[in-house]
């Protein structure tokens, strides 16, 4: 059996705590440290959640050599920053979403991963829940006919005053921090790039509080989502072809295993449950079989799920609509 994959964390947030557990729920995947720039908050999140070190400063965890793989979770402002330097530390990078701020951001970051023949992926933890492969699966086979229109939704009640995802510097916004989920899952079910982009958004001080958005891909395919700090949750999708609709309550963090989805067609519906396939039932789940997918390909140098081209796209993507929201 091959060596555990030591991961180690940049910033100490409430995220700690899912990667924590996932890497509790299958074998060969271990969290050895944390990083925080406060000492005292880096070693109470260690303490918290058995880390066995806590690092102050983020240079610490890079040059620590027990560390295979970085994962950086610190705000959106900081991911190219800080996975390039991981990058040159020779560390692999597991990125938290959005990989970067801008295109621009990702094609460094991509650049500086070859240079230092390492690699980077962008962490979209919910196209590691089997719900996801087997809902694509329905659609490639023409379960539902052709594909007319993809709707998705990542709403909820705003963050807590002063947290980064307010501030514009920090690469804060309801786009990239929450909407990006939506336009991935549109990219991934259309299988395409789309061919043009609209936008509409609140802003307040620079920064979207909701953004709702359009996307038009080839054979007249159309997607829709919203994405808010300052609605009530909502977080459901739905994929409509003309012989039937797919619904999707829950397409990006499971609640509970085994989940669920509904086929409707000639007006009769379907519900599929997927049930965990090598992981114990967990909310973090997801978050561990990507951890486990990280560390296979990273272990054995073979290209990861997300792709530099994947993430790339979802840049362009995302650069598009928040140009086109500032525009109206």
């Amino acid at each position: 059996m091959p060596s555990p994959t030591r991961f180690g964390i940049l910033g100490s947030g409430w995220i700690v705590r899912k990667y924590a557990d996932a890497c509790r729920l299958l074998p060969g995947l271990e969290l050895v440290a944390v990083a925080s720039r406060d000492r005292d908050r880096a070693r109470a999140v260690a303490a918290q959640h058995n880390i066995p070190r806590a690092h102050t400063g983020y240079e610490a965890l890079l040059a620590d050599p027990t560390v295979d793989v970085v994962i950086n979770a610190l705000h959106n402002g900081l991911h190219c920053e800080w996975s390039i330097r991981a990058l040159q530390a020779g560390k692999h990078v597991l990125c938290e979403k959005p990989l970067a701020c801008s295109a621009a951001e990702v094609e460094r970051m991509f650049a500086v991963a070859r240079q230092a023949n390492r690699q980077l992926m962008e962490a979209f933890m919910y196209r590691f829940h089997p719900q996801l492969p087997l809902i694509l699966e329905r659609v490639r086979a023409g379960e539902i006919g052709r594909l007319l229109h993809i709707r998705s939704y990542r709403m909820s009640q705003g963050r807590e005053p002063g947290n980064p995802r307010y501030d514009k510097n920090a690469g804060g916004g309801a786009l990239l921090d929450i909407g990006c989920y939506c336009v991935n899952f549109s990219r991934v079910v259309a299988g395409a790039e789309p061919i043009q982009v609209a936008a509409n958004a609140h802003f307040r001080a620079e920064v979207d509080l909701t953004l709702t958005g359009t996307l038009v891909f080839p054979e007249n395919l159309t997607a829709q989502f919203c994405c808010s700090f300052e609605s009530e949750p909502s977080f459901a999708a739905e994929i409509v072809g003309t012989a039937g609709r797919i619904s999707i309550p829950h397409p990006w963090m499971p609640p509970v295993w085994p989940t669920e989805f509904t086929v409707v067609r000639a007006g009769k519906s379907e519900t599929i449950r997927v049930a965990p396939p090598e992981v114990p039932a967990h909310v973090f789940a997801n978050f561990a079989l990507q951890l486990a997918h990280v560390a296979e390909c990273f272990r054995q140098n073979r290209p990861p799920l997300i792709s530099e081209a994947d993430s790339l796209g979802n840049a362009r993507t995302l650069d598009s609509l928040l140009a086109a929201a500032r525009r109206v």
